[in-house]
């Protein structure tokens, strides 16, 4: 609509970052299922083990980053104001006027 420039998100709340993480953890553990699973040097490379633990690896990555994030995101100073289950706890007995 209007010229809005876009604002530049810091690292801790990009998308980069957990990406990346991620991706890299999923590499490892991939890799690792993959030779963990052939069961010696005789035996083919089981990659369908190994595909497996890259996908378990990536979501279960991403959904820990993610839970983290939210978890460390403080409150807005606004939401502690207000009345009846909004009320501020720093002051629970102040009447609020209409």
């Amino acid at each position: 609509m209007g010229n809005n420039p876009k604002k530049k998100q810091p690292w801790s709340q990009s998308i980069k970052g957990p990406l990346s993480f991620s991706l890299v953890m999923a590499i490892v553990s991939g890799v690792v299922g993959m030779i963990s699973s052939t069961g010696g040097s005789e035996n083919p490379i089981r990659l369908d083990i190994g595909l497996a633990c890259f996908g378990i690896a990536f979501i279960v990555c991403l959904l820990v980053i993610s839970v983290l994030t939210m978890a460390s995101k403080e409150n807005d100073p606004e939401l502690g104001k207000g009345t009846g289950v909004n009320r501020s706890s720093a002051d629970p007995d102040k009447k609020f006027e209409d």
